[in-house]
């Protein structure tokens, strides 16, 4: 357009008074013409860009999640987990979930290893034809993108969620949890976590970390955010006021447990028929709406078939009990009076539970602790150092969960987990208990 006006100027300037005139009307009609061309350039850019918001679906209908269900059902071995898969980790979840609210489902296979408290994910999503699905890709950005980060679905089932205007994305706040080989340095990952257009982003915005392995007293402590290290207090605020400024809702996953690979009493997938498992995966994704309560789904699910046990297990454990058998990782030993870690536990009708820990016949120590229901509606107590009396053992910073798990007419299971525990070998072990009379 440049070069157009600057030959009309140099043809007015080249006419000679003779021709003034006749040159003047060329100039006139070189100048109409480029103010038509300026104002058909200035009606190109007036036009609105054509851009497509994508539609946000809150629920999807009923008839099209059974018909999207069906699409996974129909294809199980590809993406359901074999038993013996399933044996070498601690748990794996299935859930049904629409991260990106496009009304398209996922269905996400999380598998939970407590050996470096680390979770394997897999993600696949029903394409835009509805006819199959594919399996999503995950990038990493942010903090320490050299590490092998997986978004943490299997313990952290109720994120927070804000959205993005902007790029009309859901995001999700996940914390990850992992441990070096000798546990010497425990690290927690805050992720922000958005699936968009086929591809699930992490971004690591705040890390923290514990290190065991260069004091001989409490561990060296580092709170670390993209661009600078912080002390404890404002990494804690930073990270509870995380995104700033933006609206958090929270989100609930309903899992199904499979946990076949150790808990006989727990059925594999491969046990399950595809109609009742449809019935698990849309309850699943109406725990993700919140159509339903996720304990409601646990209950239903995940408590071993005997919901109505659960109803009165505190009254059924009520009494006096001497260990008869403990079983980790598939190995059963065999308790009797005279064993070295015996153990004898009373629980009073005014919610105490006292556990007597025997060296052979010698009392090694005791502890005392209520028993409480937990968030999933089970009877736990507790077992923290402070309340230890005796005990020759060096325990450390330690602390117990003991959950009561089944009660019958005869028996009392416990399943024995461990926050932070030195020195004790029954971890994450089921204890079997038989009633006595005293």
């Amino acid at each position: 357009m440049k070069r157009k006006i600057y030959l009309v100027l140099m043809s007015v300037v080249m006419c000679s008074s003779v021709l003034f005139s006749g040159c003047g009307k060329q100039e006139e009609t070189a100048q109409e013409v480029v103010s038509e061309e300026d104002d058909e350039e200035e009606e190109e850019d007036d036009k609105p860009v054509d851009t497509k918001i994508p539609e946000i679906v809150e629920e999807i209908r009923d008839k099209d999640l059974e018909t999207q269900l069906d699409v996974f059902l129909e294809d199980r071995e590809s993406w359901q987990i074999p038993r013996d898969v399933v044996a070498q980790y601690d748990s794996v979840g299935y859930y049904v979930t629409d991260l990106d609210h496009n009304g398209r489902i996922e269905l996400l296979t999380a598998c939970w290893s407590s050996e470096y408290e680390y979770t394997e994910n897999r993600i696949y999503e029903i394409n835009e034809e509805g006819n199959g699905y594919y399996l999503i890709e995950t990038e990493t950005s942010g903090m320490d993108t050299d590490e092998d980060i997986s978004p943490d679905m299997a313990t952290c089932i109720s994120p927070y969620s804000y959205f993005d205007k902007g790029k009309q994305a859901f995001h999700y706040l996940i914390e990850d949890y992992s441990h070096n080989y000798d546990e010497t340095v425990w690290t927690t990952r805050y992720t922000d976590v958005t699936l968009l257009d086929g591809t699930l982003y992490v971004d690591v915005y705040a890390v923290s970390e514990m290190n065991y392995a260069w004091d001989d007293g409490d561990p060296v402590c580092t709170y670390r955010l993209p661009k600078e290290e912080i002390a404890e207090n404002d990494f804690y605020e930073y990270v509870q006021n995380f995104p700033e400024g933006k609206v958090r809702k929270q989100y609930y996953y309903g899992a199904y447990r499979d946990r076949s690979g150790y808990d006989e009493m727990c059925r594999s997938l491969e046990e399950i028929g595809s109609d009742e498992l449809k019935n698990i995966f849309t309850d699943s994704y109406h725990v993700f709406t919140g159509r339903m309560d996720d304990d409601e789904f646990y209950d239903t699910y995940n408590s071993d078939g005997k919901p109505e046990l659960y109803a009165n297990m505190f009254d059924a454990s009520v009494g006096n009990w001497e260990i008869t058998s403990v079983e980790i990782e598939g190995s059963v030993t065999e308790y009797y009076w005279g064993f070295p870690q015996f153990y004898k536990l009373q629980i009073s009708s005014n919610a105490q539970a006292v556990l007597e820990a025997y060296d052979m016949t010698t009392l090694d120590y005791t502890v005392v602790s209520p028993i409480v229901e937990n968030e999933y509606g089970n009877l736990v107590f507790e077992d923290d150092i402070v309340a230890r009396t005796g005990s020759t053992l060096d325990w450390g910073a330690a602390k117990h969960v003991y959950e009561i798990a089944y009660v019958d007419d005869e028996n009392l299971e416990l399943y024995y987990d461990v926050y932070d525990l030195s020195g004790e070998w029954l971890t994450g072990s089921y204890w079997v208990f038989t009633r006595v009379e005293e």
